[in-house]
């Protein structure tokens, strides 16, 4: 299995996107966000300073809970492997603005920077990953907006990733990200630097590949949802940020892309079906449920099954 490196911009985009995500679910791109470079260089330092406040401070923003996933989660908070120990990491969600609860917002920090340079950077990962939701319409020969229109208002969260130094014990089986899936449609995901640590599970053999780091470049892959909703043909892969060099910190920014709550998943290719229809809402919070330990909404056993299956395929 190799990762592909695709130039956003070739004629033959599209054909290097369905030889990627039919077989290992993950490519990286380059000259995608020429334009906005700048952009994400100083948001980087936005970044910094934020994660550099102090936690008792961070915590004035503290995680709202699965049902709207905004906010700071703190170190160890998270659990992408459900049975292993917290992730070593914090992290900060925004949504968009029609979306983002005004208590969640740092209003002590980066006046008058954040709350705006916060919203231009989410404007515009939510353009690109219509680029990219046009381009996958295009592999499957579906009507132009087909898949854009079921994301327009969707609940795509971004999210601001600081892995810091490590010098305190580490727990058997702890990461600074566990192996895990992603939940929704796809997710963009823009790296700081070249610490590298990003890895994708190849199936066939059961060893782990690193993601090549490209400067300016943008990581997608395919999330369970999607590969649902491609009856499969579209791969959801395990991956995992491994503990490569614990004496510098690492940052990353993943754009998780969800479709409407409303939206049924279900099959639309001409296959035959695989998998029952499920509503995006209601997966959603049930995978978010096992990262943060808190199955007490679960509402049907449609859900409950789906989540056991994701709980025992990961043990």
């Amino acid at each position: 299995m190799t990762i592909p490196i695709i130039d956003f911009r070739s004629k033959t985009c599209v054909d290097q996107m369905y030889d990627a995500y039919t077989t290992c679910g993950f490519a990286v791109f380059t000259h995608v966000y020429d334009e906005w470079i700048e952009d994400f260089t100083r948001w980087k330092l936005l970044m910094e300073e934020f994660f550099q406040l102090p936690t008792v401070v961070k915590q004035l923003w503290a995680y709202s809970g699965v049902t709207e996933n905004i906010g700071y989660n703190h170190l160890e908070e998270e659990r992408l492997t459900p049975t292993s120990p917290g992730d070593l990491k914090e992290s900060y969600n925004w949504v968009s603005p029609d979306r983002m609860q005004k208590k969640y917002w740092p209003r002590e920090f980066g006046k008058p920077r954040f709350k705006p340079q916060a919203q231009k950077i989410e404007r515009i990962a939510r353009l690109l990953s219509y680029e990219f939701l046009y381009k996958f319409e295009e592999m499957f020969s579906l009507p132009k907006g087909f898949l854009v229109e079921k994301h327009v208002d969707g609940s795509a969260t971004m999210r601001m990733i600081h892995y810091p130094k490590w010098e305190g014990e580490v727990k058997e089986g702890q990461l600074r990200g566990g192996s895990h899936t992603d939940y929704g449609s796809i997710t963009l995901l823009w790296r700081y630097d070249d610490t590298g640590g990003l890895q994708v599970e190849n199936k066939e053999t059961n060893e782990w590949e690193d993601v090549p780091c490209v400067e300016n470049s943008i990581v997608l892959n395919v999330a369970d949802m999607f590969s649902r909703w491609s009856n499969g043909i579209l791969k959801s892969t395990n991956h995992r940020v491994v503990n490569t060099d614990m004496t510098q910190s690492r940052y990353s920014m993943p754009y998780f892309v969800d479709p409407g709550r409303d939206v049924m998943i279900e099959n639309f290719t001409n296959q035959p079906d695989k998998f029952e229809p499920i509503s995006a809402y209601e997966y959603l919070k049930w995978r978010l449920a096992q990262s943060y330990n808190d199955d007490t909404y679960i509402e049907n056993e449609e859900i409950k099954k789906e989540g056991q299956h994701y709980i025992s395929r990961n043990k």
